[in-house]
């Protein structure tokens, strides 16, 4: 299985970027990809155009939540599983390393918010300083509160994810502190809070950032990332875990590491899904389209950093 990780943070940056490169090109040469590629009769110059069903044509980005089943792919379900498998989609879910100087979850839908925090909650222990999550204010879809097996009272994501970490880390509902600033366009709406918790050693944020295309879309991971490292400094000696979906850990990785070596940050990352083995989505369950706009963002994310 494909699992991207961190080279060591003591060697030079440049050799970093040299390694990392080296396992991104291994993965683009797999023979899984190939021949997924080859199952769904493509290749890699035209596998996004076919396939890429969140790019609207007015440039625009549909949300997760809005896109649809299609029918075509059910034929490829199953000898899609086992190469989305091997490609690190379904069970990175375990961190390489015991201890972690800081936590990071990103933000999603109503439900994702609160499975990341929770799963974060696990692996929060005496060496984490700080426990960050990573939003913006994208509004919280109806469809998201009809299908969720959660209760919040947020409108966006990051008050949905200020509510998780409220309720998982026993918080006050009370900032210590909040830094707005506000815009006619949500997608352009930037806050950090610090919430108050019972250790007085380790410290509770929640980072909203503006889009770097507020015209088209709202924050992705890139922007939230390029954001909390804008507003916080990470020490080369610090060690990142990102808790995220499991079918999200390599791309997210190659997000993560392009942002820190962009920024001349480099240091431990690694990145795990929030399913654990006994629940991860099995072939007769799991909907290929979601993963496959997955799989093309990982391919965008690899070639974005093969340009550093």
């Amino acid at each position: 299985m494909y699992r991207f990780t961190m080279p060591e943070p003591a060697l030079p940056m440049r050799e970093q970027i040299t390694e990392l490169k080296e396992q991104f090109d291994s993965f683009l040469r797999s023979e899984a990809l190939s021949e997924l590629f080859e199952v769904l009769k493509t290749d890699r110059d035209s596998f996004k155009n076919t396939y890429d069903t969140r790019r609207m044509p007015d440039g625009k980005v549909r949300e997760t939540q809005e896109l649809k089943s299609v029918e075509s792919l059910e034929d490829v379900r199953k000898p899609l599983y086992p190469l989305l498998l091997e490609l690190g989609f379904f069970s990175i879910n375990k961190p390489l390393h015991p201890e972690h100087s800081r936590v990071i979850v990103p933000g999603g839908s109503l439900d994702t918010c609160f499975c990341r925090t929770k799963c974060a909650a696990g692996w929060v222990n005496s060496s984490t300083r700080f426990v960050d999550g990573l939003a913006c204010y994208r509004p919280i879809h109806p469809r998201e509160r009809m299908t969720s097996s959660f209760s919040s009272a947020g409108d966006t994501e990051f008050g949905v994810l200020s509510d998780s970490f409220q309720r998982e880390f026993r918080l006050s509902f009370t900032p210590e502190e909040e830094v707005f600033c506000g815009d006619r366009n949500l997608n352009g709406i930037s806050c950090i809070r610090t919430l108050h918790g019972e250790e007085k050693n380790r410290r509770f944020r929640i980072f909203a950032a503006p889009s770097s295309e507020p015209s088209l879309r709202r924050a992705d991971t890139g922007d939230t990332m390029r954001f909390y490292l804008q507003h916080d400094k990470p020490e080369k000696t610090d060690s990142m875990l990102v808790i995220t979906d499991n079918q999200y850990c390599n791309r997210q990785f190659v997000q993560f590491a392009y942002e820190l070596m962009k920024n001349e940050r480099p240091l431990s990352l690694d990145v795990i899904g929030c399913t654990p083995d006994e629940r991860v989505v099995t072939c007769e369950r799991y909907d290929p389209v979601h993963f496959l706009q997955g799989l093309i963002a990982l391919l965008d994310w690899i070639e974005r950093f093969n340009q550093i």
